[in-house]
């Protein structure tokens, strides 16, 4: 099985994505987690990738008052609502494709314990990759910038959009 991730031919029609997930991008374990989680989604779930101190999370935390550059968890954005922690931890495995999917159960798991789960390995994350992992910028899901398409997609304000 390929670890590579699938690639978007935005040229051919394909859309921009339907979900966004903001991230360390600093961070080696946060970056193979990443990798790990587009190259194990479904093909019909088309996440786009940015990183917590970037324009994109800038922008969309002007718009939500939210500090993203500050924060150390991930964001993910599918219905309009940014989503942190283990919040975003089920919604993400719910995009997975195979087994991977059961991962999802953890919604039914009470939030604190979740978010403690969560913080226990987000407090740990850089011990836990002691190699480096790729940088994601250069990858064809990142994105530099909220298209009106993405917004849209992404159940966000057309407004936020960086271009009409």
């Amino acid at each position: 099985m390929s670890s590579a991730p699938p690639i978007i031919d935005e040229s051919a029609g394909g859309e921009a994505g339907n979900g966004l997930l903001l991230f360390d991008a600093d961070c080696p374990f946060c970056r193979r987690s990443v990798r790990w989680l587009l190259a194990r989604e479904r093909p019909d779930s088309r996440l786009r990738i940015a990183g917590l101190e970037g324009s994109v999370s800038h922008r969309l935390g002007e718009h939500f008052g939210i500090d993203f550059a500050r924060s150390d968890s991930i964001w993910c954005f599918a219905d309009g609502e940014p989503r942190r922690n283990s919040d975003a931890v089920w919604r993400l495995a719910a995009r997975l494709r195979g087994g991977w999917q059961r991962l999802e159960w953890l919604r039914w798991i009470p939030r604190p314990l979740r978010d403690g789960g969560y913080r226990l390995v987000g407090n740990h994350r850089h011990r836990l990759s002691s190699l480096g992992a790729a940088r994601l910028e250069d990858h064809p899901r990142w994105v530099n910038h909220l298209s009106a398409g993405l917004c849209h997609r992404c159940g966000l304000p057309g407004e936020l959009a960086d271009e009409p």
